[in-house]
């Protein structure tokens, strides 16, 4: 057999092709150009499974990350994503494997045997950690954190990776299964429909399975002293609630506006892309569209909250990234005007209808008022990760561009097509694209199919100028000055 490799070899290299290469280290992220650290390259996660174990008192835990992933190179090394949380163990096929913490958040693994191409692969890291005390922090911290005994996860856009090891980039989202043991005398909630209950010991294990892909960015993992309402939505939609028991009654009526909102959206996009909706409340909230289970805050979430926050378009908001997010995930974090600009402009189409604050109206304003500002940090489709400084870095590139500069691409283009053509090109796009990712070229190029026309230099010149173009049909409106 080895006389056999060397003589095929060295015919390769007389015929002068490439004899095949030695195994190397994959990327050690996706290609971003605003998180380049974040995703790894050489594999495709095929599904997720994450175990977190919970000690008394919720200000610390234990977490395993168990990742089936398929190898698109041969690898003698790999990363994941782990910025925080202590190692304690690694392993890659049942093997203990050597691994390297480097200070930009990448775990360098090398397996005991190279990961061959094409061929699946398990790796598992064990790590632990404190839960974030945010009563003691000045700013807000993404990841894990406790405020007020409960216990819930900020990832967007890169928290994930503070609490345990994952390939956290919405490019590489899978399946996932949620494993949450905590003391017996809190409740526990995450993503996807619960499939378990054990006690045992003084804890209880609730274990969860989110079929859809899921992007690390939109992991939920709740903890504390909460209840939880199951309801049913349209078409016999599950719809979830877990709600501060302390506040229960003064919440549970305002929880319908979940149910008004996938009617609302279904109404023009067509059935809700998941297996189940609904929201985590807490005490900090910090509204936020994780997956299946929206955060939001408790005292919004009261009659009072309502009328003083306009809380039912919030939700609103939230419920729309279930089409535009989570099911269709933006492809790099430069298409996340594609997220936010939908959630805002079925926001404002919301708030037309309930509340009869016109479309034409926001847009007018948004346009003319803060025109300039919204592309302070760069064009709508290309922010500059370097315009996000000191703190606000952590949240880059969520600002104007992608809210209020999205939703005015989106109603630029309504103006452009029709109200008929447009509706279309929406209902197309979250079809074609869900449990999936895509980006901002493929949506000029889906908008111009179902369009008939090229619409890429309107778009283009929307998302990749430095100055708002001239709005169609409007041509009165002036951006202001800076």
């Amino acid at each position: 057999m080895f006389k056999r490799l060397v003589a095929t070899t060295a015919a390769l290299s007389l015929l002068g092709l490439p004899a095949e290469a030695a195994p190397a280290p994959g990327n050690s992220g996706v290609g971003d150009t605003v998180w380049p650290e974040l995703g790894n390259g050489g594999y495709d996660v095929l599904d997720q499974r994450l175990d977190f174990r919970f000690a008394k008192g919720l200000r610390s835990y234990t977490a395993t990350t168990t990742l089936s992933a398929r190898a698109t190179q041969d690898l003698s090394a790999f990363d994941l994503d782990l910025l925080g949380p202590q190692v304690t163990g690694v392993q890659v096929n049942g093997a203990p494997s050597t691994w390297k913490s480097a200070p930009n958040g990448e775990l360098v693994i090398t397996p005991s045997k190279a990961v061959r191409k094409h061929l699946r692969f398990v790796v598992r890291v064990d790590v632990r950690s404190d839960v974030t005390d945010v009563t003691k922090t000045s700013a807000l911290p993404p990841g894990l954190i406790w405020h007020e005994g409960f216990v819930q996860a900020l990832n967007q856009p890169s928290g994930a990776r503070k609490i345990l090891a994952v390939a956290d980039h919405p490019v590489q989202k899978a399946p996932a299964t949620f494993s949450i043991t905590a003391p017996a005398d809190q409740n526990s909630v995450a993503n996807g429909k619960l499939l378990s209950v054990r006690s045992s010991g003084g804890n209880t294990t609730r274990v969860f399975r989110e079929q859809r892909k899921i992007a690390p960015e939109l992991f939920q993992i709740g903890v504390g002293p909460f209840t939880v309402l199951n309801r049913k939505g349209p078409h016999g939609l599950p719809l979830r609630y877990a709600v501060p028991t302390a506040q229960l009654a003064a919440i549970e009526p305002q929880l319908k506006s979940f149910d008004t909102s996938v009617r609302f959206l279904e109404e023009r996009l067509g059935r809700f892309p998941g297996t189940e909706a609904g929201s985590y409340i807490t005490p900090l909230g910090g509204e936020l569209e994780t997956q299946g289970l929206t955060m939001m805050t408790a005292s919004h979430m009261t009659k009072e909250g309502f009328e003083q926050n306009g809380t039912d378009g919030v939700v609103l908001h939230e419920v729309a990234h279930e089409w535009f997010g989570n099911s269709v995930s933006p492809r790099r974090w430069s298409d996340v005007w594609l997220n936010e600009g939908h959630a805002v402009f079925y926001e404002g189409e919301y708030s037309e209808i309930r509340y009869g604050a016109k479309v034409v109206d926001s847009a007018k304003h948004a346009y003319e008022q803060r025109g300039n500002a919204i592309l302070d940090n760069g064009p709508i489709a290309a922010p500059d990760p370097a315009k996000w400084t000191g703190d606000s870095a952590e949240i880059r590139p969520y600002g104007d561009a992608a809210y209020a500069g999205g939703a005015l691409v989106l109603f630029a283009l309504k103006q452009e097509v029709g109200a008929k053509t447009f509706d279309a090109i929406e209902r197309t796009w979250v079809r074609r694209y869900a449990n999936s990712t895509a980006g901002t070229e493929d949506f000029i190029a889906l908008a111009s199919l179902v369009a008939g026309k090229d619409l890429g230099p309107f778009l283009r010149s929307w998302l990749y100028g430095k100055t708002l173009p001239a709005m169609p049909g409007y041509p009165d409106w002036k951006v202001g000055p800076a």
